[in-house]
């Protein structure tokens, strides 16, 4: 499962959780990357796709993960060695 959440719209970590559940996608880590904007403008769901798109391509080539943040479903930090 890949999303954008723009901050208006990020809860809680639990809400995170629950989002996931409703969707029934079953995971145990989930990892974060943040995008800057220009100008203080938040960038648009259009401007988040190729990050995204290369997100999930670095995880499924198993390449470095350092540039993210990653979360256990409890919300405990994971670290990649």
């Amino acid at each position: 499962m890949c999303v954008d959440k723009p901050l208006d719209e990020l809860g809680s970590f639990s809400d995170l959780v629950a989002e996931s559940e409703q969707m029934e996608q079953d995971w145990q880590i989930v990892l974060v990357a943040g995008l800057s904007g220009r100008n203080g403008v938040m960038p648009s769901s259009d401007e988040a796709t190729q990050p995204l798109k290369m997100m999930v391509q670095t995880v499924e080539s198993g390449g470095n993960l350092s540039n993210f943040m990653a979360f256990g479903k409890d919300g405990a930090p994971v670290q990649f060695y």
